[in-house]
């Protein structure tokens, strides 16, 4: 009998050896060798997602677990014929603490077990829905939403967006139980990412924004003072400035600039011998599709010697004077030009204030273009040519804007606001808003809360304040900055999204009285509230040809990366202020006429994500804004919830609809079009 058995054995393992490939998994063939690597056990409400790394040449898996409820110390119960390398346990019993180890089959048998995992089912916390980063000397201070349900908070931080990819990031984190985390020894200046997922317990959330520090590199720019503005003349997509063309390699933008000879440039006349420049404007007057240049002075309007001037882009690199505009005669102390289209007749027209106090025969302008850089003033007849008296009234920062969302576009200046009437005309709607009397040296609308509505930031030279708009109207504002420990000035303020958050933060002009030097202040917006924040060392510290005087500040995507960046006049020297970040999450927005032109400035966008419905951005069309400034053109929205962004736009004739994921580009057209990328 047992000589039987013997042979019959032999057979089949004879059988087995000639025809293993085919038959290897009747036969048995090998277990696996190894065990699964890397599980994780992750909680949530009444189960356990399972997940490990494959084996190779596994036919399929078998999880082993225990509830620590039954006989013996092992884990005595098998889930069986698992194929895939996840698993979800469902059926459980919250709070209570659930092992695991996972083993591979193959047809031969049952390799190794990996470690033990463990977790516990139960509630798991929602998502962290907002984050920010606010820069210390040193320190960095981690600002973020209460997250339901949840116990306490990791606040993952690395170099890289991948690095905080996941549920669980694979980089170092805090722990901590609320808002905000400070890391106190972090330097100056440092970049880093950071993302805040909420805990409850052991069970981790999800779905927390990656967020940046605002870190800049810095580069330094002897170029010709003529303002400070942003515009794309040579429409290869990088920004240049009046003095200064953008640095290009092939086709992308190297973040840098490079000075212009004005005149090789045919901008001599705005250094002409005698004449002042005051602020530029880029924009399409002659409507050839290329941005022209505007400038007015800033002299006395007696002064023959010194007159605004427009230069007329001739597509080659070179600009020509306008011998209509010369003619005008337009000069004095000039604010903030405005150009937008204030008649909708789908061209760029042109508001240029002046400072009527001085008994020099200044008065405003109100350009009116016939579509070829034609310009006919209408200031008187619409009501606009004169200021109130008094130095509450002098015109210094300004901005059009469609403040009543009625298709057409208002001004905002010197104290007042004037409601466009649609026939020719304005008339003062700064009571019914509640504008602040007070003078300023810049002011901008930005909607700061993300409630639907702009909000107003005014700079009157030593204390910036935040009027919030409730219902079309301002309360009486905040003060977000000043300083009580030495007298200071600033002349100069933006408002733009430095960090690319999705909240817009503010720039202010800073100079302290006493030395007339100074570094310009960055207030990070944390969910409403502006707070100061640190720029770099070499700015505070004020080294070499860093010690000067700062004023005019605007804000562009210099190089491309996503990113906006800041340039600011200091002394003689423009000084760039790079960011030394990037993320994938912004859209990007042009909006064109029917035509392709650009001559939108002034209009209403706003860009809302369904994944948080109530945080509405609303944003302005360029036209010139904070004091004697100019941002790029496109809208650069920072999109940091997940999923689909409804954006709408109103144009002069109605609403415009699109919708855009993170990290988009589009082109939304006054006919109601809509086109992926940037036209």
């Amino acid at each position: 009998m047992a000589l039987a058995r013997r042979t019959a054995y032999r057979a089949v393992s004879t059988t087995c050896a000639l025809f293993g490939a085919i038959l290897g998994s009747a036969c048995g063939g090998s277990p696996p060798h190894a065990a699964p690597a890397n599980p994780v056990a992750e909680a949530a409400d009444g189960r356990v997602e399972l997940s490990w790394s494959a084996v190779t040449g596994a036919r399929n898996y078998v999880i082993l677990w225990s509830d620590g409820t039954g006989p013996g110390a092992g884990l005595s119960n098998e889930i069986k014929d698992i194929t895939t390398t996840t698993y979800t346990h469902t059926g459980l019993v919250n709070f209570r603490r659930y092992s695991y180890r996972i083993a591979a089959e193959t047809g031969g048998g049952r390799g190794p077990e990996s470690i033990i995992v463990r977790a516990e089912p139960g509630p798991v916390p929602g998502p962290v829905e907002w984050t920010t980063v606010v820069s210390g000397d040193p320190g960095h201070t981690i600002h973020f939403a209460t997250a339901d349900m949840a116990t306490g908070y990791r606040v993952y931080f690395g170099a890289t967006p991948a690095s905080l990819a996941g549920r669980r990031p694979n980089t170092l984190f805090d722990e901590v139980d609320a808002s905000p985390d400070l890391r106190a020894t972090i330097a100056i200046n440092t970049p880093l990412l950071y993302r805040v997922i909420a805990m409850n317990g052991s069970r981790i959330g999800f779905d927390g924004p990656v967020v940046m520090t605002a870190a800049h590199g810095i580069a330094t720019f002897d170029f010709v003072r003529l303002g400070l503005a942003f515009g794309d003349p040579n429409a290869d997509a990088c920004l240049d400035m009046v003095n200064a063309g953008g640095g290009i390699a092939g086709t992308t933008c190297t973040g840098t600039f490079n000075g212009r000879v004005l005149p090789e440039a045919g901008l001599s006349d705005l250094v002409a011998a005698g004449r002042t420049n005051g602020d530029s404007r880029f924009a399409d007057f002659t409507g050839d599709g290329r941005d022209d240049i505007f400038s007015s002075t800033f002299s006395p309007a007696s002064d023959t010697a010194s007159r605004a001037v427009l230069s007329v882009n001739q597509g080659t690199g070179n600009y020509q004077t306008n011998a209509g505009v010369t003619a005008l005669g337009i000069g004095g102390f000039g604010g903030t030009l405005l150009a937008a289209d204030f008649d909708n007749d789908g061209d760029v027209d042109l508001f240029a204030p002046h400072d009527h106090t001085r008994g020099d025969g200044a008065r405003n302008w109100l350009l009116m273009n016939d579509g070829a850089g034609v310009f006919t003033d209408a200031a008187a007849a619409a009501g606009v040519d004169t200021n109130p008296a008094g130095a509450d009234y002098l015109p210094r920062g300004g901005q059009a804007v469609d403040f009543n969302e009625d298709g057409r576009v208002d001004l905002l200046f010197g104290s007042r606001l004037l409601i466009n009437n649609g026939n020719g005309t304005f008339s003062d709607g700064s009571g019914a808003a509640g504008i602040p009397v007070r003078a300023d040296q810049g002011l901008k609308l930005a909607d700061v809360d993300l409630d639907g509505d702009l909000d107003l930031i005014h700079h009157d030279g030593a204390v910036t304040r935040l009027h919030g708009n409730t219902a079309g109207v301002f309360g009486g504002g905040t003060v977000i900055t000043e300083d009580t420990t030495q007298a200071t000035f600033g002349f100069g303020l933006n408002a733009c999204d430095v960090n690319g958050d999705g909240f817009d933060d503010v720039l202010v002009a800073k100079n302290v009285t006493a030395t007339g030097t100074g570094v310009p202040k960055l207030l990070i917006n944390v969910n409403g509230q502006l707070t100061a924040s640190a720029l770099p060392d070499e700015l505070v510290a004020g080294t070499g040809d860093l010690i000067a005087h700062n004023d005019l500040i605007a804000c562009g995507d210099v190089d491309n990366n996503g990113i906006i960046d800041i340039v600011s006049r200091w002394g003689q020297t423009y000084r760039l202020l790079r960011a030394a970040l990037t993320l994938s999450t912004q859209i990007k927005i042009r909006v064109l006429g029917s035509g392709n032109e650009r001559n939108q400035q002034g209009r209403v966008v706003r860009i809302v994500p369904r994944s948080a419905p109530h945080r509405i951005m609303t944003r302005v069309i360029e036209s010139g804004s904070g004091l004697q400034s100019q941002n790029q053109y496109d809208l650069l929205v920072g999109a940091p919830w997940l999923g689909t962004y409804d954006i709408s736009v109103r144009f002069a004739d109605g609403v415009v609809t699109a919708t855009a994921d993170p990290g988009a580009a589009i082109t939304i057209f006054e006919d109601g079009r809509v086109e992926a990328g940037l036209k």
